[in-house]
């Protein structure tokens, strides 16, 4: 009874948009169903749209600061949307009684509660222009910068206490990482979830370093309880719950969620670190580790005295019980991934005493990597289970145990292939699909393409990759790109082009292609952050490098043409010269140290970037070969006054 007497009742709110008559008679409807509320705490837009949109809300608002109508209770919350608010009243305001705008950043008690909060929105040029700004503005317009996410990390240090509640408008970038497909969040209307105009990586950063107990947000219009994940740091686990807008009907996008949550301060260390049985590594940690992972790693070597599986997706367990079973571990690995096999080493085989360690298989080693970050987290038995990915056993000869494999040797042919698909030579070539043909490069339309006028730029001749090509061939190719992008640029489009060289064992195969997706405008901002958000799920551990051209890949390449790499060129900076070009890439480290490039990444960035994530499969959106052939003949004709000038084919 005492500690429930200790917990505080809240009420979260998401975006109530100046519908405060709505929002107060929701907050007393559920006040008569389970009794008084100690705060409500409200994410999201709060106060009315401006203009037009806005006066009916607006009018609304007006009867409460009037004192015509009174708040149920006593309200706490953040915007979204208000510049005006942000820079007025920054470090806060009471609007009226009972309803209080928090300010636009910092660190707040309510109700012995520590409370994080984080108002306005991201703007990734504005949060980007800020990087190096010390003294700038903590918001501008309704957009915050980096300068209002350091006063909040700031203020928390200097506190040192565990922050209860963080408080933002958007979703943390990345939330839906090591959750199974069916614990992701999800539309209910069955529609893509558009995470560039939801989430925002800031907040993510923003989560992860400030380790709350509970993160509540809003803006996605989603109803959403993540499975708690573990923090790194503190101990605890923390909770991730999204919020409905209050005007909209439906249990997926519910907008109240109650919340009795005791003060961390009051709480003893072993209730404040309880870990449900359904926790997950935390989403953000895409390249940490727990800090006494080399000491487990010994360990774990130590008692490795049969040959461990020499694979990256295992983990080798130390530290466990004598009665544990097969099945209750793979019961507590679900979470992380797909869980192949178990295999536990037992005295005297199956069905007697555990060892003391074992091995577990995952479906890829990136979830073998995010059972690692469970790695002393993780109890049975009383012990605290140590897990380290599986290394094998040295032979007396040097190498490692397990059987040898054969390196697949990588054929590089620049000369035309009569099997290739895209080589001209081949009589089965898709001729129809030709927009273009020079003596060196043609152009032709993508099959499967993203969008109608998915274009690609391919050698006439059998080339691998634009690294490998002579310099004459690659300036025959920018050639064509250029002409596309100003074909483009007439439409008033930008352009996102990519190129993706993983060499196969088939020279057949290996034929390079320089993809060219056109862009509205109002998605060229966003290809930047589509590409880094693309990458951390799909090539964890990676670092895109900065490129003054497509040729600087070479240098990258350890003189190996067969280093496998990804190229994209986005729109960048609008200058009085016109949107310049920022070039990215990654090159696989020697040794195969690094993550496996997929084989449709590009189409993943562009496909995330424009919200259709169904065509990432070019099968999917395949035409017949009388579309084909008449979308081509379109396109021929308004290319025919931009293509360079050249000799045909």
């Amino acid at each position: 009874m005492a500690a429930d007497a200790d917990r505080r009742r809240l009420l979260l709110a998401g975006d109530a948009e100046g519908n405060l008559v709505k929002l107060y008679s929701q907050v007393e409807t559920q006040q008569k169903k389970v009794g008084q509320f100690d705060a409500l705490l409200a994410v999201g837009a709060f106060l009315p749209a401006t203009g037009d949109a806005g006066k009916e809300t607006a009018a609304m608002l007006a009867e409460y600061v009037s004192g015509a109508r009174k708040a149920p209770i006593d309200t706490f919350f953040i915007d979204s949307k208000s510049a005006t608010f942000l820079q007025v009243a920054p470090d806060g305001k009471q609007l009226c009684e009972r309803i209080n705008f928090l300010g636009g950043c910092g660190l707040v008690e309510i109700k012995d509660l520590t409370i994080a909060f984080l108002s306005g929105s991201h703007d990734p040029e504005i949060y980007k222009s800020d990087e190096a700004n010390e003294d700038g503005p903590l918001f501008v317009g309704s957009a915050y910068t980096q300068r209002a996410v350091k006063r909040i990390l700031k203020l928390a240090k200097e506190r040192g206490s565990v922050v209860d509640i963080l408080l933002t408008a958007e979703w943390p970038m990345g939330l839906e990482e090591r959750l199974d497909e069916a614990d992701k969040p999800t539309d209910p209307d069955g529609k893509p979830i558009d995470w560039l105009k939801i989430s925002s990586r800031p907040v993510a950063e923003l989560c992860s370093a400030l380790e709350p107990r509970y993160h509540i947000f809003g803006t996605g219009d989603i109803f959403y309880q993540r499975a708690p994940f573990q923090t790194k740091d503190a101990g605890h686990v923390c909770r991730c719950i999204g919020l409905g807008r209050v005007i909209t009907k439906g249990k997926g996008r519910a907008a109240f969620h109650g919340l009795a949550l005791s003060p961390a301060t009051t709480m003893p260390e072993t209730a404040l670190k309880q870990r449900p049985a359904n926790t997950t590594p935390s989403p953000f940690q895409i390249n940490s580790s727990p800090a006494g992972e080399q000491a487990t790693k010994r360990d774990a070597s130590a008692l490795a005295d049969e040959d461990p599986p020499a694979q990256e997706d295992t983990v080798f367990l130390s530290k466990l019980p004598a009665n544990i079973e097969e099945k209750r571990l793979a019961a507590a690995f679900k979470h992380v991934g797909k869980v192949e096999s178990v295999r536990l080493a037992r005295e005297e085989g199956e069905g007697s005493a555990c060892k003391g360690f074992g091995w577990v298989q995952f479906s890829s080693p990136d979830e073998a990597q995010a059972a690692c970050d469970l790695s002393e987290l993780l109890e049975c038995g009383g012990r605290k289970i140590a897990i380290c990915i599986s290394r094998p056993k040295a032979r007396a000869d040097g190498t490692t145990a397990g059987p040898r494999k054969k390196k697949r040797e990588i054929q590089i042919v620049i000369e035309p292939h009569s099997e290739c698909w895209f080589c001209l030579v081949n009589p089965k070539v898709e001729k129809h699909m030709i927009v273009t043909a020079a003596t060196d490069v043609y152009v032709a339309t993508a099959r499967g393409p993203i969008n109608p006028y998915h274009l690609m730029v391919l050698p006439v001749k059998h080339a691998p990759c634009f690294a490998a090509c002579p310099p004459e061939l690659q300036q025959a190719m920018h050639v064509q790109v250029h002409a596309l992008r100003k074909m483009f640029a007439d439409a008033g489009q930008e352009c996102l082009v990519w190129e993706r060289w993983i060499p196969m064992g088939v020279s057949a195969a290996n034929h390079m292609q320089i993809q060219v997706l056109p862009l509205d405008q109002t998605k060229a901002r966003e290809a930047k952050e589509a590409l880094e958000f693309v990458t951390r799920r799909q090539l964890q551990g990676a670092t895109l490098k900065r490129a003054s051209s497509h040729s600087d890949i070479l240098d990258h390449m350890q003189d190996d043409a067969t280093t496998p790499y990804v190229y994209f060129e986005l729109p960048g900076d609008l200058t009085a010269k016109g949107r310049q070009i920022e070039r990215y890439f990654y090159a696989a480290p020697p040794g195969g140290n690094g993550p496996r490039i997929p084989v449709n990444f590009g189409r993943q960035v562009a496909c995330h970037l424009l919200g259709c994530d169904d065509k990432v499969d070019w099968r999917s959106c395949q035409d017949t070969k009388e579309g084909e052939t008449k979308l081509c003949k379109t396109l021929r004709e308004l290319f025919k006054p931009f293509q360079a000038k050249s000799k045909s084919a």
